[in-house]
């Protein structure tokens, strides 16, 4: 009885989800609440990302439904019905990652007993699935769909080509692997000239893991130059961990790279991580928070409203902060 109530529950939201598909364009007010989602998810505070997923999921939007499947699952430990039915939308408008997530959980008890509905998929037939859209996409020159051939199938030759083609997701996960010790290296450095052309290629292509990567691989080197200047690209981008470093060093708190030191830019900074974080309570504040009065001790209250000015002004010109999770977690 349990188990055909879990059902009923199951089908009555994706029914709702796929009524709600309907809507090709979202309204102001979802686009905004998809936005915020996104914005606390990757700040990976999935508490106050839901209610708004909740908004741009109903609606059709895609990516939040599988983000919010996500939350579900990692809440949860498992894969929910209602997770499922998340899942289910996604991947029926073609979301791979959605795909696999499916292809991942065990057979329901009706595919045990053989009663499915027919329109019910096991985990087998999501993965074939995945695997089959995957390599056509990446018949066409799709370098994600190359990168997620990986994800399905565990070779490595897929991740190298997908680094090959431009993708900077798996030119970063690439030289990580390299760098923890994956692959054979006959020639001494070999191994080492490796990750450098990875984690470069990576932050040359914009991907903010990659550049603090190659920065801190350039930093061992004793390149502090090309260290400094790959974390102010990874703040500008958006990294939350780059711009506590780049606030930081425009404080001199402490000037480790020569940077002048500039507190209204510092205090801008560390004013949006404030916001962006503010921890658990005024009793205990994320980095940010904590950072702020230390910062503003060395200031006017005149240096405090321009650095006030200094956030709003960045903040219209720069991406949102992000501590960039990868989207597809184990």
């Amino acid at each position: 009885m349990h188990k055909m109530f879990v059902y009923l529950i199951k089908s009555i939201f994706t029914l709702f989800i796929v009524c709600n598909s309907a809507w090709a364009e979202l309204t102001p007010e979802q686009e905004e609440a998809r936005n915020q989602g996104l914005f606390f998810l990757n700040m990976i505070s999935s508490t106050k990302a839901s209610p708004f997923l909740e908004i741009s999921a109903g609606a059709g939007d895609t990516e939040s439904q599988y983000y919010l499947a996500e939350i579900l699952r990692w809440n949860n430990k498992f894969i929910t019905p209602k997770a499922q039915a998340l899942y289910e939308a996604a991947a029926e408008k073609g979301d791979i990652y959605a795909m696999m997530r499916l292809a991942e959980k065990g057979d329901d008890l009706c595919h045990i007993m053989e009663n499915c509905p027919p329109d019910i998929k096991t985990p087998q037939q999501w993965s074939k699935t995945a695997l089959e859209l995957a390599k056509e996409r990446a018949s066409r020159g799709n370098a994600e769909a190359i990168y997620q051939l990986f994800l399905l199938t565990g070779k490595i030759d897929w991740l190298t080509q997908a680094a090959e083609v431009g993708f900077p997701r798996a030119q970063y996960r690439l030289g990580s692997i390299y760098e923890e010790g994956f692959g054979t290296f006959l020639i001494p450095g070999n191994r080492e000239k490796e990750i450098e052309k990875w984690y470069k290629a990576s932050a040359e292509g914009g991907y903010p893991p990659g550049m603090n990567s190659y920065a801190d691989f350039l930093n061992k080197r004793g390149d502090r130059q090309g260290f400094a200047y790959w974390i102010e690209k990874s703040a500008k981008a958006g990294d939350f961990g780059a711009m506590s470093d780049y606030a930081a060093w425009a404080a001199h708190m402490p000037d480790e790279v020569g940077y002048p030191l500039d507190l209204v830019k510092a205090y801008g900074l560390t004013l949006l991580m404030a916001e962006a974080d503010p921890g658990s309570g005024p009793s205990s504040p994320g980095y940010g928070g904590r950072a702020l009065p230390k910062v503003a001790a060395k200031m006017t209250p005149e240096q405090i409203e321009a650095g006030k000015a200094y956030a709003k002004e960045w903040a219209k010109t720069h991406p949102p902060l992000s501590r960039f999770p990868p989207k597809f977690w184990f």
